[in-house]
């Protein structure tokens, strides 16, 4: 499986400040097993491959699994207010990327988002990010590798 971005470099926002800062992205640990992969949720799932790093300043709280927390608006006011609310944007867009180690950071948790209705706290992240430093932060998405070897061949026979 190849993962692409659902944004080019080329449709972010004029005041992104991503060639000053570098790109980020978010994704599902079961999505992404590639490098610059930083966990931002409470546990890791099992058998998911080594190496990813932890940033504990963005989990959710114990109040997760609350079911009055299940609710997106209950959640996202929550997560905004005790989570997001008392940390620094910039600081901490600088902590990812140095512990990405020199390679994009991938937000990671455990949430698909296969419906338009799923959400999930990376993306109140990647919200908190355009809103704070206008920074385009994308989903990652996932592309076969059959359709883009064909998506290839045909843009290089458009080519000739």
């Amino acid at each position: 499986m190849e993962i692409s971005a659902k944004f080019s470099s080329s449709e972010f926002p004029t005041n992104c400040n991503h060639d000053r800062y570098g790109l980020m992205k978010t994704g599902s640990f079961y999505l992404y097993s590639g490098p610059g992969r930083v966990s931002i949720a409470r546990t890791a799932p099992r058998r998911v491959a080594a190496g990813f790093r932890i940033y504990r300043a963005l989990a959710p709280g114990k109040w997760l699994f609350d079911t009055a927390y299940m609710d997106y608006a209950a959640y996202r006011e929550r997560y905004f207010g005790e989570i997001l609310g008392p940390l620094d944007a910039q600081k901490v867009w600088d902590d990812l990327h140095a512990l990405a180690d020199g390679h994009e950071p991938v937000l990671l948790c455990h949430e698909h988002l296969l419906k338009p209705d799923d959400w999930c706290h990376r993306r109140m992240v990647a919200e908190w990010f355009e809103q704070a430093l206008g920074v385009a932060v994308p989903e990652m998405v996932t592309v076969s590798k059959e359709k883009s070897s064909a998506q290839l061949d045909m843009l290089a026979d458009n080519l000739k």
